[in-house]
């Protein structure tokens, strides 16, 4: 078995469900001093007087935004990056040196706790996927599965009223991402984001599924707002495919999406696309008939949005004001304001 190189799952777990269970007040930096401070964490201020948290685990940093400097809703987020290699100071004269050639530092070079000696990371995309599926399984281990996922960014969200913990990937950064947010903020905030949004690729996120849940009762699921033009939605299109592709075993939801969209009003002119369980499969294509994908990954989602668009052209459909969708999974509900359709029956032209 591979030796993970990021901080271990159960612990970060355990932090997490402690600062979970916290009560963080206010959430003003006095609150999340004293609140860390109850948890046996110390905090200090960076160059740019930030509040850094520090939880004394190699490898995890950890930042405080607010109430009164967070640009959003107030937060304390923690950050579990991949170790990056950092070449070894030059020997100091008479000194031994203490770096050994081949070992690694967490971070962006400053390293934080001691160089250590860590596997070599080949695969840095799986290991990042095997170590969010780690810590999404030990987190469910005492929560229970998380009832809000979506993407991009492949997150689990676990909300009660008082507070939500969600677990997201960092691609761009080679890290995990876990935030801890008082819940009405954080989603009147979010919800803002949907309605101040210029175009599908500015929204807060693109795809999402829920379970019945009654922690999920009082939740703001949107629409999206309606594509600029058709080249937003052209646009839009594959992007939400390649995320449902590449993100959904990534959250752990093992049942299809199955979605069809096109002209509802003409059924002869919708095309049907299933993700889910090793498969992307694309029905009632012109030519074609149906199209099928093993084990697809994010090249093959695009390829099945251009045949999509293919068949849309072959219609002779050419703006989103004519589509309307129909999406459901077993177990839940699904919902794709990314692509900027609306479902069946809510858009006003259908009343």
């Amino acid at each position: 078995m591979a030796v993970s190189v990021m901080p271990a799952a159960d612990t970060l777990a355990r932090t997490l469900l402690a600062a979970r269970g916290a009560e963080w007040g206010d959430w003003s930096v006095e609150a999340l001093q004293e609140t860390a401070g109850r948890l046996g964490w110390e905090t200090r201020r960076d160059e740019d007087g930030r509040l850094v948290i520090e939880t004394g685990i190699p490898g995890l940093l950890c930042r405080g935004d607010p109430g009164e400097h967070a640009e959003g809703a107030p937060c304390v987020r923690l950050t579990a990056p991949l170790p990056v290699r950092v070449d070894p100071p030059p020997p100091t004269p008479g000194l031994q040196g203490p770096v050994v050639p081949g070992q690694y530092a967490y971070g962006g070079g400053g390293g934080i706790g001691a160089w250590g000696t860590v596997p070599y990371v080949r695969d840095r995309g799986r290991e990042l996927d095997a170590a969010h599926t780690r810590l999404g399984a030990a987190l469910t281990a005492t929560l229970g599965p998380a009832p809000w996922r979506g993407g991009p960014a492949a997150w689990l969200r676990w909300r009660s009223r008082r507070i939500t913990l969600r677990l997201s990937r960092d691609d761009a950064n080679e890290a995990l991402v876990m935030e801890l947010f008082p819940t009405r903020a954080g989603e009147a905030f979010e919800r803002r984001g949907f309605e101040r949004a210029e175009s599908l690729a500015g929204l807060p996120y693109i795809w999402c599924v829920s379970r019945p849940d009654m922690s999920l009762a009082e939740l703001f699921l949107p629409f999206g707002p309606d594509p600029r033009d058709w080249a937003d939605f052209c646009d839009a299109l594959p992007r939400v495919l390649s995320s449902l592709v590449v993100d959904m075993p990534l959250v752990g939801w093992v049942e299809p999406v199955l979605l069809v969209l096109g002209d509802v009003a003409e059924p002869a002119h919708t095309a049907e696309i299933r993700v889910g369980q090793d498969r992307l499969e694309l029905g009632n294509m012109p030519g074609n008939g149906r199209q099928v994908w093993l084990r697809p990954g994010a090249e093959h989602a695009v390829e099945a949005a251009e045949s999509i668009l293919e068949a849309f052209a072959h219609w002779g459909i050419d703006g989103v004001r004519r589509l309307r969708t129909r999406a459901w999974t077993s177990g839940g509900y699904v919902d794709l304001p990314g692509i900027g359709v609306r479902p069946e029956g809510t858009h006003p032209d259908d009343a």
